[in-house]
């Protein structure tokens, strides 16, 4: 770890500081160490580099939901198991996701718009419900249906309140949420 030796120690003694102000300090700080490494590194390499270091303003609290999908990706990506088609029919699925992880599409419709088998389209969905990335749900008023609903420990489209309720609504259903059969 690098040791950060700053005049935020001086500039917090002389004036009394937000704890907003106090971390935009210490970011600049931090910011102005590593545009001074970057070149002190570029020089000992015989190369002229200029180092900037932009700090932005947070426009607002991004939730932790909202990255979700990056640390699913991330998992899918190591998987070996999964055919091209189930990756294919899994990014169908990510597509179509409506508020809330609402899917409405059947198997015919899948087979279609990705211009695979039948066959191929329900294994896909079977492997990705058997993992528990896709949940299935009878729909309420047509029994002949399934509605699918990408899992919200994955991704999520909607607020994360929303997100919150539903995770509760399925544990209290005792249906899974933990994929791959973590």
């Amino acid at each position: 770890m690098i040791p950060i030796i700053s005049s935020f120690d001086t500039y917090f003694d002389m004036k009394r500081l937000t704890k907003r102000d106090i971390e935009l300090q210490k970011m600049a700080d931090f910011g102005e160490q590593l545009e001074g490494g970057i070149e002190e590194l570029g020089l000992q390499n015989n190369m002229e580099v200029e180092a900037i270091t932009i700090i932005k303003k947070q426009q607002g609290k991004m939730p932790p939901s909202v990255f979700l999908l990056q640390a699913f990706a991330g998992k899918m990506a190591l998987r070996k198991d999964y055919s091209n088609i189930t990756f294919r029919v899994l990014m169908h699925f990510i597509a179509l996701s409506e508020y809330e992880n609402f899917i409405s599409i059947d198997i015919k419709s899948i087979s279609e718009n990705l211009g695979i088998s039948q066959p191929s389209a329900k294994r896909a969905t079977k492997q990705l419900t058997e993992d528990n990335i896709i949940i299935k749900n009878p729909h309420p008023s047509d029994k002949r249906r399934i509605d699918y609903f990408l899992n919200p420990m994955a991704a999520w489209k909607g607020k994360t309140l929303k997100r919150d309720k539903q995770i509760d609504k399925y544990k209290k259903d005792k249906i899974q949420l933990d994929m791959f059969g973590e």
